[in-house]
């Protein structure tokens, strides 16, 4: 495994990571309404579920087919953390086989975070579509996991250690048989 994993036009730390959106027990069950995060990695006592997505309607839009845009690209992202949280417990207790990275052996007492990363997104649009992924979420899901739930942009996730800056060389490629 690479050092990073690329997702939407950014560069995610893959240490401790376990790139569930690719994995062997995901494959097979995408396109038949089960959807997932791109990765869940461990870091400290925290389990993150990270999805990365290179736009989201503004919230702060009074328009009815934004509005309609962005509920309809919340569900999904919310969908796309419990079902990705269900494979992930399916993995762990075995009922779906995969080969996790050693550090999940240990997993013990970890606290949930729901991390939504958004490409450009201007930072004053974050809390509102934390606010709306923290009321959709089912209230059954917020009582057993106690899910703690952050928006960011891509400098953000840099900041916290979740991101990392990759710059492509000034004249492009210096591989010689890139044309």
């Amino acid at each position: 495994m690479p050092n990073y994993i690329e997702e939407s036009g950014m560069h995610f730390i893959a240490e401790n990571a376990f790139y569930i959106e690719k994995s062997a027990p995901y494959i097979p069950l995408k396109g038949s309404g089960i959807k997932s995060v791109e990765f869940i990695r461990i870091r400290n006592h925290d389990l993150l579920f990270v999805e990365a997505k290179t736009s989201i309607a503004n919230p702060g839009n009074p328009d009815v087919e934004n509005l309609k845009k962005f509920n309809t690209e919340i569900e999904d992202i919310c969908d796309k953390f419990i079902h990705s949280l269900n494979l992930f417990s399916a993995i762990m207790v075995g009922v779906k086989k995969e080969t996790l990275p050693i550090v999940f052996d240990s997993a013990d007492q970890l606290s949930l975070m729901l991390i939504l990363v958004v490409k450009d997104h201007d930072l004053k649009w974050c809390k509102p579509v934390q606010q709306k992924l923290q009321r959709i979420l089912p209230e059954y899901f917020k009582k057993i996991w106690k899910p703690v739930v952050h928006v960011i942009n891509h400098d953000a996730a840099i900041k916290h250690g979740i991101a990392i800056e990759i710059k492509e060389p000034p004249y492009g490629s210096l591989n010689p048989n890139r044309t």
